[in-house]
């Protein structure tokens, strides 16, 4: 129902399955962190709109029905201490017995494509900016006699295994092409960690934007009572001061109740207002 209004009100021409993917799509996003931004260019050219018209579309769906919080992206889910540390665990001793970062959180999130990347991420920026963490469950699972990682340099690159005493390795390492190569990665590398600060201020810019919206729709309700208040009270006062004197005084006790009715109602929406 609450669709067909805002199909109606909003544009012509969005289809019921149209609005159910936008808000899987949008579902989707908040469950992998992307911005919303990303959802209105992706589905731009399926479903043949621009992604502002879009985006108008889903916030005209939040106006329509701004309680309604299962249309709106939900936060991105963070970890909590326990999940980091189960997970830097499994990861470790995963590298441990030589099996990759990637293989290894796949198979913790089960096939799921979404979680896998929520793990992967989380890990790369554990890996980048709480070293410490890793050093710690490293030392833990080398106490408790688990595999891990022997070498720290491995953790700190985060590339694949190979041994740093191999003179072959260290021969091909030494060769320029591949310390261009691999300084051509570390700039990629850079990048997407640039790329993905930007990501999460747009998705700050997106959230607010939500908020924004959402107190303007209030204010707007606000005003339209405060109004509705005011027009009944002049339309009282004006429809008394309009009857001949001699019919205001029989008039009288059925005007003030109406009036101090009116009153009442006025206060109580003053009173609601401030609180």
């Amino acid at each position: 129902m609450m669709q067909a209004q805002v199909k109606s009100r909003t544009r012509a021409g969005w289809q019921e399955d149209e609005t159910n993917r936008l808000f899987d799509a949008v579902k989707q996003a908040s469950e992998t962190g992307l911005p919303l931004r990303s959802v209105f260019e992706s589905l731009s050219d399926d479903l043949g709109r621009k992604p502002n018209s879009i985006r108008n579309y889903y916030y005209a769906c939040l106006r329509q029905k701004p309680d309604a919080a299962y249309l709106r992206a939900a936060p991105f889910a963070t970890f909590t201490p326990e999940e980091t540390h189960h997970l830097l665990r499994q990861v470790l001793m995963a590298r441990g017995q030589g099996i990759s970062v990637r293989a290894c959180v796949m198979d913790l999130a089960q096939g799921d494509h979404s979680r896998m990347l929520r793990y992967q991420n989380k890990y790369r920026t554990v890996l980048k900016h709480r070293p410490e963490l890793i050093d710690a469950v490293r030392e833990e699972l080398r106490q408790e006699g688990l595999p891990y990682p022997k070498e720290p340099a491995l953790d700190r690159a985060d590339s694949a295994f190979c041994d740093p005493e191999d003179t072959a390795a260290a021969r091909l390492m030494a060769e320029p092409c591949v310390s261009a190569m691999l300084e051509g990665i570390k700039e990629l590398l850079r990048r997407a960690a640039r790329a993905e600060e930007n990501q999460d201020k747009q998705r700050t810019i997106d959230r607010l934007q939500v908020q924004h919206d959402l107190h303007r729709l209030a204010w707007e309700k606000d005003f339209d009572e405060a109004t509705a208040q005011l027009e009944g009270i002049l339309c009282l006062l004006r429809d008394f001061l309009a009857l001949p004197r001699e019919s205001q005084v029989p008039q009288l006790d059925t005007f003030r109740d109406a009036a101090l009715e009116s009153l009442s109602q006025a206060e109580s929406f003053l009173t609601r207002c401030h609180g």
